[in-house]
């Protein structure tokens, strides 16, 4: 069985509501979700054409419109991923995001690989008040 549709046989089983996509040879999962103070994150899995890499992202963290803000909200961006081991934060036309990539070595575990992606919607809740204290300040 592929990895795409051992994913897919994981959301199912566990009744998780993912939009299944594919583009450029690309199969990907993603679903909005909301982060505790009411901002909407899109949490996005996406298997590469042979399906052992994964990338995963929290795109729409936040938003930079006040581009005289950028260096300090790059410093914070640098502090974190400095810190943080697997989840990283990046800035991109104004919109801060998390990525995370791994290969799928071995047997792939739908629900390891799940958790990672929660782990960025986490981070997400854990970073987000920061950025906008630096973005509003």
């Amino acid at each position: 069985m592929s990895n795409v549709a051992k994913f897919r046989d994981f959301l199912t089983r566990e009744k998780i509501y993912m939009n299944e996509l594919k583009e450029d040879d690309t199969t990907f999962f993603r679903a909005e979700q909301k982060l505790k103070d009411g901002w909407k994150v899109l949490l996005v899995f996406a298997f590469n054409q042979n399906e052992n890499v994964a990338d995963l992202f929290c795109f729409n963290v936040a938003e930079l419109k006040n581009p005289d803000k950028r260096r300090d909200v790059h410093t914070l961006l640098n502090e974190y991923n400095a810190n943080f081991r697997y989840s990283k934060l990046y800035e991109e036309k104004g919109t801060i995001s998390i990525r995370y990539s791994y290969s799928l070595e071995g047997e792939f575990l739908p629900d390891l690989a799940f958790r990672k992606l929660i782990m960025l919607l986490e981070t997400a809740e854990q970073v987000y008040p920061s950025l906008m204290e630096v973005i509003w300040s």
